[in-house]
């Protein structure tokens, strides 16, 4: 059974960050956890990261309750995150948006992107200047025409297994634009699929009111006139939306509003 978050970290406010969204799933969730960090040449010494390390892993566990290791690996964040969450039993990776400075890349909405592309479970992207989410009462779960949208189906029954989540399955309707059929399967198979798992369950469809070439903005709008806690995203674009579909996702990652985005359906 998969039973551990992993939890990328540079050692600065960022990663930090990222420690503190995940011990807090940890503790709610009676999950263990384990805190990597990739060295490169401009890495702190390897005995300095390990020293942060293993303090950070130590604070973590006393405060989520749960075990709490650490890693160290030499690489790049691009290779190394791939493979080690291919080989391993992770059920969720944390990791900021920001950040990541002592392993070369500073992550942000675009690499973010690329990155979670390549990763084959679900990654919660917790903005720097997020506020701590203690509990994911409200998810918002834009609705999509991927082949399979079974990884948001099962990220969600995840997180409301853990917080009892009530989750907002949320569509914008254009005018004179069908929805494409695939898209109505998903939606019938996510309410079937919630409806057995006792999900609480909202099936909201708005008419679009922000004309844009996509939907990421007036998204954003409903999920804070909700007071949405997270939003739930696929990686990758579906073809019906291909040509917009890049440019929605890094502006959900990238919101204003701070919040923690779970992205799904990588690693293909």
């Amino acid at each position: 059974m998969k039973n551990k978050i992993i939890v990328p970290t540079d050692l600065t406010e960022a990663g930090h960050q990222a420690v503190r969204q995940a011990i807090s799933i940890a503790n709610k969730g009676k999950i263990d956890m384990l805190l990597l960090h990739i060295l490169d040449e401009k890495s702190p010494s390897a005995e300095e990261v390990q020293q942060a390390l293993e303090n950070e892993a130590r604070l973590a566990a006393e405060q989520s309750g749960r075990d709490c290791q650490y890693l160290i690996k030499e690489g790049t964040v691009f290779e190394t995150l791939p493979n080690i969450t291919c080989e391993s039993d992770f059920c969720l990776m944390v990791i900021a948006t920001h950040g990541i400075r002592g392993i070369r890349q500073k992550l942000t909405g675009p690499d973010i992107l690329k990155l979670v592309a390549k990763l084959p479970l679900p990654v919660l992207v917790v903005p720097e200047q997020e506020k701590l989410i203690d509990s994911f009462d409200k998810i918002i779960l834009p609705v999509s025409s991927h082949d399979s949208f079974q990884p948001a189906i099962d990220a969600i029954l995840f997180f409301s297994r853990i917080f009892n989540s009530e989750i907002h399955l949320y569509s914008v309707y254009k005018p004179g634009f069908e929805w494409p059929k695939q898209l109505m399967i998903n939606v019938e198979t996510a309410t079937e699929q919630f409806g057995k798992n006792g999900v609480r369950l909202k099936r909201i469809k708005e008419d679009q009111t922000i004309y844009s070439l996509g939907y990421a903005k007036q998204t954003m709008k409903y999920a804070e006139a909700t007071g949405a806690d997270s939003i739930c995203i696929m990686s990758t674009q579906s073809q019906d939306y291909y040509y917009f579909a890049q440019s929605d996702k890094e502006t959900i990652v990238l919101n204003e509003l701070n919040l923690p985005i779970l992205c799904v359906g990588g690693g293909k």
